[in-house]
């Protein structure tokens, strides 16, 4: 193949304003793998990302899209641990979004028999994010009761089914009653509406400690808010993204009286999303982390990933579902064969 076809960003702006071209193929360079990109998630972070707001802006032209399943179909000579016709997954700088990516040996994970790869490809940055928030951060423990903000989401999906597999106390929330049972589905013990002025009183009224002992909450704006009203003594609240628009402020006072963590989690710190690129110090941290993910799901101890595809030629379709809130689990575009 000497040129691809790809999802380009030309210019600062809407993520409408994409259009699809061909390229030559990217080149491969030390440390790297080439991948034949079969699926490919789709997140909140595109619109930052085409917009030129993101923390990390690609130089343009660029490809957007930062995570991939697929087929490795070369190796760069320095790289041992992974071979051409291995099935993979793999987190990207950028590029996904494309019948080839290129990706860091470091951020590339095998994919173990009996989990598809249109289900993997929902699986190493968006699960990754959550298992790695609630153990290395929040430290959750079982027993403990975890309330779980945008629980029809990517993030709150894989929270709600994450969360019950380390032996915690679900409590999802959800904006319509088609959402609320999908969470009950999913997993989740409880299921409350994310209207925040009543959050408090329902969640109080379903721990015995008069909270909630870890809160992940990708969501921000008012459901931060209240969350700081319902949780409980010694309490660790996760601040993992920002979907409603509003990126809130903690009252200090509230911290204090209730002994509370604020825990701020960015999982792009590690694997190179960060202001300096530590992806090399935490690789085996992480390698660590997405194989437990991968082998959990391929055997069964977590759910597969709910996933919503489209067809590669409906992306602007796939990036609206996203935008616009309407989808449970995880939005995948489908560019290569199925596998």
């Amino acid at each position: 193949m000497s040129d691809i076809e790809a999802l380009v960003c030309t210019h600062w702006g809407h993520w409408s304003e994409l259009t699809v071209q061909r390229l030559a193929r990217p080149a491969l360079g030390p440390g790297q793998v080439r991948i034949r990109v079969h699926h490919a998630g789709v997140g909140f972070a595109v619109s930052l990302f085409v917009s030129g707001k993101y923390q990390r802006k690609p130089p343009l032209p660029f490809t957007p899209g930062t995570e991939v399943s697929g087929v490795i179909l070369e190796t760069a000579p320095d790289v041992q641990h992974l071979h051409p016709g291995q099935r993979v997954v793999a987190a990207l700088d950028w590029g996904a979004y494309a019948e080839e990516a290129i990706a860091s040996a470091h951020t590339t994970y095998p994919v173990p028999e009996g989990l598809d790869l249109s289900q993997a490809a929902a699986l190493p940055i968006t699960y990754g994010t959550v298992w790695a928030a609630l153990e290395w951060r929040a430290k959750l423990q079982p027993g403990e009761t975890l309330l779980v903000h945008g629980a029809s989401g990517a993030l709150g999906t894989a929270a709600v089914q994450i969360g019950r597999l380390m032996g915690a106390t679900v409590i999802a929330t959800a904006s319509t009653e088609a959402k609320r049972a999908a969470a009950l589905e999913n997993g989740a013990h409880h299921v409350l509406s994310s209207q925040a002025d009543e959050l408090a009183k329902s969640v109080k009224a379903l721990c015995p400690k008069g909270g909630a002992d870890i809160i992940f909450d990708p969501v921000g704006g008012d459901l931060f808010d209240a969350s700081l009203r319902c949780i409980a003594p010694e309490g660790r609240l996760l601040t993992i993204g920002y979907a409603s628009g509003r990126i809130p402020n903690a009252a200090a006072n509230l911290l204090l009286v209730k002994n509370v963590s604020l825990i701020g989690f960015n999982y792009g710190y590690y694997i190179g999303w960060g202001l300096t690129d530590e992806r090399a110090t935490y690789a085996d941290r992480v390698q660590e982390i997405v194989g437990k993910i991968l082998t959990a799901v391929a055997e069964g101890k977590l759910p597969p990933p709910r996933t919503h595809h489209f067809p590669f030629h409906q992306w602007e379709e796939a990036i609206n579902t996203v935008m616009e809130r309407r989808s449970v689990g995880k939005v995948i575009l489908d560019i290569g064969s199925r596998a």
